[in-house]
């Protein structure tokens, strides 16, 4: 999974600067698709730390996961999921940068129970609002799914963490 979502993680990064935006809306991705059946539950709680670590370059306690993720589900709940979800997918396409995105969001789809139907659905709606096509986003559906299956949900959170801290 590393070899997916790492690069994926980066593009976001180096595309939000170059965009001039800030981490926001990879933090919505995650916990619209954690979110999803109404629930985040503690694999995606615990895969959503590891991004948003990854995205921020720090440590976070549990506690700051805990206050971002209900910071995010405050803020679609506020503004519904519907508006978030044109907001993310048009701020990906703004920066080019709607794979890596949609990449994120299916890591972490797949991270606790595999993707449901929820995830899924809500996948393709932030892929049509950044202007990637349905056939497309199948494709990348298969090629994280390909490389989930082999090494399960806690490969694709462990594949987040910096090199030095997979290796131990």
């Amino acid at each position: 999974m590393h070899e997916v979502l790492a690069p994926a993680i980066e593009d976001l990064c180096a595309a939000f600067e170059l965009g001039d935006y800030n981490p926001t809306p990879v933090i919505d991705i995650g916990v619209l698709v954690a979110n999803a059946d109404g629930a985040v539950d503690a694999r995606e709680h615990a895969l959503l730390g590891e991004v948003f670590q990854t995205l921020l370059e720090t440590t976070l306690t549990r506690e700051l996961v805990d206050a971002l993720i209900h910071a995010s589900v405050e803020v679609i709940k506020t503004a519904g999921v519907e508006p978030r979800v044109r907001l993310v997918g048009a701020i990906l396409q703004d920066c080019d940068a709607a794979e890596a995105g949609l990449r994120v969001a299916l890591a972490i789809a797949f991270a606790s129970e595999g993707l449901s139907a929820a995830e899924k659905s809500l996948i393709h709606e932030i892929a049509a609002a950044a202007g990637v096509q349905a056939d497309r986003v199948e494709e990348l559906v298969e090629e994280v799914r390909k490389h989930t299956d082999a090494g399960g949900p806690a490969s694709a959170r462990r594949s987040l963490l910096p090199a030095h801290l997979r290796e131990t």
